[in-house]
């Protein structure tokens, strides 16, 4: 059975394969067997490092090549494995797959050598690997250094072949068994440049595919264009609008999309539900009359597009508040600093006040929403929510309450359904874990006064996917109930598709949607396996009577990154009782759940934030 990936060794190169490349190739058993099978349906063409004079003295070998030729087979001589576009006999020729079945330097050359090979080989496809073409690299037992190798060898002890890989830009998207048992008459040899065989028991079949080039991700490019305070206005017209907008509005395959309408789908057929339009703007401003901006402020932290006072650093956008005014405190002031919209329910009052909104009728808008956050696989500084509104008679909050909320829960079993129905041709364990409403239902005795009940959260396993409110209304004199419901679609997304990182969500790369083509929820398979990781560390001083900001620094962590930060620690904090200065450590994990990231490119990021922190903040580097 397959490791990683749907289709065995032999099945996926017959499948897909249509002009494949050998490189590297022994005494061309494997290249027999390859073309046996295929039958004459495809162009083979076998490679070796050695001379034909050479070959031609070993007679297992040149039967090999005289039976390939027989068929119809290309064998070339003398070709270099890590300079394929340097022989002109392969130059310009697209291959839908490359082959190295066992690569190594000869003799006993140690993991350096091996892992330069990989590299160079990597990089030399390039020349001749077709644009949705694949390399298959075949290692011995525990050589390639992913969780996929039954005993995994130590770091220093391994190949590290998605590391080496990803230097010329390809990700592993699949692993399987060497398929040995079907290449009856394969024979293995070259082990320290001798005839005799690698120990294949075990090996396995890396498979690698082209990665999209590594640039900024979309949701911060947009938080970069609505807060840059050197622009002279921060206002997008329609046609950038609609460029963010697209994955709700008109991409049919995006699983937010899919869930976003099988939601409504479901809450149609329990309640009258009208539909709005998202016309609202991306920017606010503090304190408007025409929105709701005190709502829900603690917990949603904006970005402000002009700061007052305080640190900007221009080059990144970083537009900090004021160091003296809390999150939860900004909307006393009464300038016309504008932000980002957090929540969808700041234009609460703007839809209640409309003459069309009808008590009893359930409302839905969604639409882009934006935070503050810091840096992890599940914080997301920009996500879609779906708010859902509805009016009701005070008298009848409890029972409309209690009502909502189980409705809720069996639109979300529902869709549990929908993904385990879809999931399961593929084999994939259905999903089983249900929705949990965390909190006690309270009802203040000064609900028409002005003030909202207790928040009930909406908890999906450990993550909050978003909030039940009772709130007030006043509509032309009367006053009546309101619940409000505000959910994070691409968290639920993520939670009901086990999608393990949000920039998933805004990846380019088609293979991402093609997975839910035709528009159905589905469990997600990775196609970018085990990406590596590179760790690394920065300490500095805050200088004396300075605040460091955590958050911001998270920030521009991210930029400087173009997105691709799993995780951010404080590792260690110490103060100096002498000059009053404190040392701050953090440690810093980088990896992209999509492109090939290499520890090179990691590397020139960190150096690159180790220059921006002392532009951006108030410290001394150590």
């Amino acid at each position: 059975m397959p490791v990683d990936g749907s289709e065995e060794d032999g099945q996926h190169i017959m499948e897909k394969a249509l002009n494949i490349l050998l490189v590297g190739e022994g005494n061309f058993s494997f290249s027999v067997c390859l073309c046996d099978l295929s039958r004459g349906r495809f162009h083979i063409t076998a490679t070796c490092f050695e001379a034909e004079d050479k070959v031609c003295r070993q007679t297992l070998a040149w039967n090999n090549v005289q039976h390939l030729r027989e068929r119809g087979a290309v064998v070339v001589f003398g070709v270099d494995a890590t300079d394929l576009g340097g022989n002109e006999l392969l130059a310009n020729k697209p291959y839908d797959q490359i082959i190295f079945n066992f690569p190594h330097c000869g003799r006993k050359a140690g993991v350096k050598k091996n892992r330069d090979l990989l590299t160079k080989f990597f990089l030399s496809c390039s020349n001749v690997l077709s644009q949705e073409g694949d390399i298959h690299v075949a290692l011995c037992k525990g050589q390639g250094g992913t969780p996929a190798d039954q005993h995994l060898r130590e770091w220093h002890n391994s190949w590290q072949v998605v590391a080496m890989a990803a230097k010329a830009g390809y990700i592993l998207s699949a692993v399987v068994p060497f398929g040995t048992d079907q290449y009856n008459g394969y024979q293995c040899t070259g082990y320290r440049s001798q005839e005799k065989s690698f120990h294949v028991e075990g090996s396995l079949t890396h498979i690698f595919t082209r990665s999209l080039p590594l640039e900024m991700l979309k949701p911060l490019q947009l938080i970069n264009r609505l807060t840059d305070v050197l622009l002279t206005t921060n206002v997008l017209d329609e046609e950038e609008i609609r460029a963010y907008r697209d994955v709700l509005e008109r991409d049919v395959y995006h699983p937010t999309r899919i869930l976003n309408k099988e939601l409504v789908a479901f809450l149609e057929k329990s309640v009258p539900l009208r539909c709005l339009e998202d016309t609202f703007s991306l920017v606010c401003d503090t304190c408007s009359s025409s929105a709701n901006c005190c709502h829900s402020v603690s917990e949603n932290v904006p970005y402000f597009i002009n700061a007052m006072n305080g640190d900007v650093c221009p080059k990144y956008s970083l537009n900090a508040e004021l160091k003296q005014v809390g999150s939860n405190t900004f909307c006393t002031n009464h300038s016309s600093k504008q932000y980002v919209r957090p929540s969808l329910s700041y234009f609460t009052n703007d839809i209640i006040q409309r003459p069309d909104f009808i008590q009893g009728v359930m409302y839905s808008l969604n639409g882009l929403v934006f935070r503050k956050c810091l840096a992890s696989q599940w914080n997301m500084p920009i996500y879609h929510e779906f708010m859902l509104l509805w009016g009701c008679e005070s008298d009848k909050i409890t029972e409309q309450m209690q009502m909502l909320r189980t409705t809720i829960d069996s639109a979300v079993a529902y869709v549990q359904t929908l993904i385990a129905n879809n999931s399961q041709y593929s084999g994939k364990r259905k999903t089983e874990t249900n929705i949990i409403f965390n909190g006690v239902l309270t009802f203040d005795s000064n609900l028409h006064t002005g003030n909202a009940t207790e928040k009930i959260s909406c908890t999906y396993g450990d993550h909050i996917i978003g909030h039940i409110n009772a709130l007030p209304q006043r509509k032309n004199g009367n006053a009546n109930g309101l619940l409000e419901v505000t959910l994070n679609l691409d968290l639920l997304a993520m939670c009901l598709l086990h999608i393990p990182d949000w920039q998933m969500l805004w990846t380019p790369d088609d293979r991402f949607k093609q997975q839910f083509n035709p528009p159905q929820l589905r469990i997600f398979k990775l196609f970018s396996l085990y990406p590596p990781h590179y760790t690394h560390d920065v300490s500095f001083w805050v200088r004396e009577g300075s605040i460091f900001d955590n958050q911001e620094f998270h920030l521009l962590a991210q930029r400087v990154s173009k997105g691709t930060i799993r995780d951010i620690q404080l590792m260690d904090t110490f103060q100096n009782v002498n000059t009053g200065q404190t040392s701050l450590c953090y440690r810093i994990t980088y990896q992209s759940c999509d492109r090939a990231l290499s520890y090179e490119t990691a590397s020139e990021m960190q150096l690159l934030l180790r220059e921006e922190l002392q532009n951006c903040f108030s410290v001394t580097l150590r």
